[in-house]
């Protein structure tokens, strides 16, 4: 009996009673399930056509989206002034007419567009000219050398032991804290929490809501008794990697770091130990190798002299003899030496090392030419940034609530002497950089000269562009426009410190040309410019004697022009193509009658039953004869018909002309299209391009009376098919990719939205209809079953009487 209940309930399980625990007819032997079916049968019907009839409306969306595309499309491809197939524009047809010059100087003159005046160049005086400078930084003078101060081998170094990162996690946020060689040793939990501090403040974040703060903001810091703390308002993760974890003991997923032992933070020992068998990256001119230096051996100590001897023999090896050579004088036959590299005329030395410092280099990382990467505190020194360069508070200075001061504007400020300078977020003040008057930004010595240069070449507005050379440790500052109206000013401040005055001008162009038998002498700023619609590039000069009169003997410089008739018919071609295409997509689709079944019905969407049933196969095919015709007798799309035939042929005389090019119209099953001669254009185009291009490209009311054949697409498209601005007729009923906004908020979508609305209430009805039914068969069989088991009990009472 229990086997015979488990079955009927799992076969229930994929029935209407979905995960209602309902026995179907097992005390009454009724199909209650089949029963329930017929009752709710009605509503189920109306579930389905509401689907049915939902799919048919995404159908219909669909097909009306692929029109919009090829509207659009066409539209792009032809009518767009961002299109190289742009046959609404007259520069089009400009650009497809070659110019070739012609004289002896013809090489030195390049020309393209369209003019119908007759030009010569008879000379060319001057060439326009951007003003340029090359400079080196103040009081920095390349010497082609690096210099290192005396150190001792013998000498007692101390080198951190907690280099590597440290990675802070609180929910979503993350910041990563690095610490090098750079930070010095540690020796203490408040040094290490000090030094952590320091660079939570220098540390942004970027939150989850795209907003940056300061680490500091999120995560905390205390120390107790050799135990740093972080908290935060989420429970902070710690994990590490490098140096610091294993001299810390740090496992990932805690909340603190203890520094049970502080000496395992640093070593102490000799410098010779400290640089035992650790590497030097040398590169020269581009090509980089890498020298170990020596092993410390305690039995047989390095002398200053063997070093630098070492460092030159590899150096030998690496780029040859000769190429980069160490300064001997200062080293000896103890523990003492300098280190002093000097490379060739034009070559470039760069010289990296995380013992650099050890070594008596300035940094890490030293080079023959100016190092862009440094500071301007490197660089120049702290001497170099007075109080005269510096910008000054702003108005009246007030006291905040945290004791620091701010001026009128709200800038942060300091007080040095009797006046108040503003600073930046960690105290140091601020420089202004100036460049032809335009302000580039505000650096502090801390900044990257780096930094410094990438803002100029970034600021439009200056008009500037600086470049570095290794080769020659000069810096190129050019004007990004030609002309003597486009210069290079640097006068005051940190500019001025840095570069030195600067008052550069460029140069105009000076030639002389003959328009229509006229001479006319002119400056243009750009070698680049236009005459009558012809554009003309200058290369070179010619035509003029040395004391800058006009020679003239010398011969001008003409122009021939051709149009490139085979750029402006592969476009009509192409776009006779396209149009003919859309034209008939557009007539199929409402003018394609729907299929019917042999009994006379349509073809309805599946249902998922019939998919159930059904291979992909046939369900693909059944889905294609289904959508056929379902925008048969469209009104929109009829009028979009007719609208487009209506393009093909503009009023007036223009379908003469149109034809006297080689374009008419051809009507066949039914459709009107667009036909090409290219024998008639090409002709037309040798003998008169001009009433080509008129042909495509004029406008009614711009000297004309009616539009010509683009202007005439065009609007058509646009009316039915615009994406952008007022939306077109097609794309405010279905909604377009090309218009995101319109996905949501169209016509065809809101009937979708009401149809969704109305499964909903129906499935909600439906499902109620089966619960109500359900309920009272399922008291029904507890009676029945209760009167079996009664009648049951009585039997047995009477013994089988």
């Amino acid at each position: 009996m229990a086997s015979f209940v488990s079955s009927v309930t799992s076969n229930a399980s994929n029935s209407i009673y979905g995960n209602r625990n309902v026995i179907s007819g097992l005390a009454s032997g009724m199909d209650t399930e089949s029963m329930i079916e017929n009752a709710v049968s009605g509503i189920k019907l109306k579930v389905t056509q509401l689907q049915q009839n939902k799919t048919k409306t995404e159908w219909e969306q669909s097909t009306l989206r692929e029109l919009i595309d090829k509207l659009a499309n066409f539209s792009e491809k032809y009518t767009s002034y961002d299109s190289d197939t742009n046959l609404l524009s007259p520069s089009f047809f400009n650009n497809a007419i070659n110019v070739s010059t012609n004289g002896k100087f013809a090489d030195l003159i390049s020309a393209s567009g369209k003019t119908s005046s007759n030009i010569q160049i008879l000379g060319v005086k001057a060439l326009a000219k951007a003003a340029s400078k090359n400079v080196q930084l103040n009081g920095i003078v390349s010497n082609g050398k690096i210099s290192g101060s005396q150190v001792d081998l013998n000498t007692i170094t101390e080198t951190s032991n907690i280099t590597g990162s440290l990675t802070l996690k609180d929910g979503s946020n993350q910041v990563v804290l690095n610490i090098t060689n750079e930070d010095g040793v540690i020796k203490t939990a408040d040094d290490l929490k000090n030094l952590l501090q320091k660079k939570l403040e220098e540390t942004e974040v970027t939150k989850a809501d795209g907003s940056t703060v300061k680490a500091s903001e999120i995560f905390k810091l205390s120390e107790k008794d050799g135990t740093i703390t972080f908290e935060s308002n989420n429970k902070t993760s710690i994990s590490a990697s490098g140096d610091i974890k294993d001299a810390l003991g740090i496992a990932s997923g805690g909340t603190t770091i203890t520094v049970a032992d502080p000496s395992k933070m640093y070593t102490a020992a000799s410098l010779a130990e400290t640089i035992s068998g650790k590497e030097m990256k040398f590169t020269l001119d581009g090509v980089t190798k890498t020298i170990t230096l020596p092993k410390y051996d305690a039995n047989n100590k390095l002398t200053g002299e063997q070093l630098i001897n070492h460092l030159q023999t590899e150096l030998d090896k690496a780029f040859g003899t000769g190429k980069v050579t160490l300064d001997k004088t200062g080293s000896s036959t103890d523990g003492s030496f300098s280190l002093g590299f000097s490379v060739q005329a034009g070559s470039s030395l760069s010289v990296s090392s995380e013992v650099g410092k050890n070594l008596g280099l300035q940094t890490t990382n030293e080079t023959t030419y100016v190092n862009t990467g440094k500071t301007l505190g490197q660089l120049f020194g702290d001497s170099f940034f007075t109080n005269d360069m510096a910008l000054k508070a702003v108005g009246e200075v007030k006291e905040t609530y945290d004791g620091t001061y701010v001026d009128s504007a709200g800038n942060k400020v300091i007080k040095d002497g009797t006046e108040y300078y503003r600073v930046d977020e960690k105290g140091n003040k601020l420089y202004e950089f100036k460049l032809n008057d335009v302000t580039i930004g505000t650096y502090t010595k801390d900044t990257a000269l780096e930094t410094v240069m990438k803002d100029i070449n970034n600021n439009t507005e200056a008009g500037v562009k600086v470049s570095f050379s290794q080769t020659t440790n000069q810096f190129l500052f050019s004007a990004t426009e030609t002309g003597a109206a486009n210069g290079i000013k640097i006068e005051g401040g940190l500019a001025e410190a840095m570069f030195g005055k600067m008052n550069e001008s460029g140069t105009d162009a000076t030639l002389t040309a003959e328009v229509n038998g006229q001479q006319v002498e002119m400056t243009r700023s750009s070698n680049s410019f236009t005459i009558d619609g012809l554009t003309v590039n200058l290369k070179g000069t010619f035509g003029y004697t040395e004391a800058g009169t006009l020679d003239p003997t010398s011969e001008p410089v003409t122009f021939t022009s051709e149009t490139d008739a085979d750029t402006i018919v592969d476009a009509v071609k192409n776009m006779v193509k396209d149009y003919n295409e859309l034209v008939k997509a557009v007539r199929d689709a409402f003018n394609t009658m729907p299929l019917k079944n042999t009994d006379g019905s349509r073809y309805e969407p599946l249902t998922a039953e019939d998919r159930a049933e059904m291979s992909e196969a046939e369900i693909k095919a059944y889905e294609e004869k289904a959508k056929q015709g379902l925008l048969f007798m469209d009104n929109d799309l009829s009028s979009l018909y007719s609208d487009l035939v209506n393009a093909m042929s503009p009023m007036g005389a223009d379908a003469s002309i149109l034809r006297s090019i080689g374009i008419d119209t051809s009507y066949s099953d039914g459709t009107t299209t667009l036909s090409l001669d290219e024998d008639a254009l090409r002709e037309a185009l040798a003998s008169n391009p001009d009433n080509v291009q008129k042909a495509f490209t004029k406008t009614a009311g711009n000297g004309s009376a009616t539009d010509g054949l683009m202007e005439s697409m065009r609007k058509v498209v646009d009316r039915y098919g615009r994406t952008v601005g007022t939306k077109g007729i097609l794309v405010s009923r279905a909604g377009s990719i090309k218009a995101p906004s319109t996905l949501n908020a169209n016509t065809i979508q809101e009937k979708l939205d009401d149809i969704d609305d109305q499964i909903s209430k129906w499935q909600t009805k439906l499902s109620d209809q089966i619960d109500y039914y359900t309920s009272k068969f399922s008291q029904l069989e507890q009676l029945i079953a209760q009167m079996n088991s009664q009648s049951a009990t009585l039997a047995g009472l009477m013994g089988g009487y």
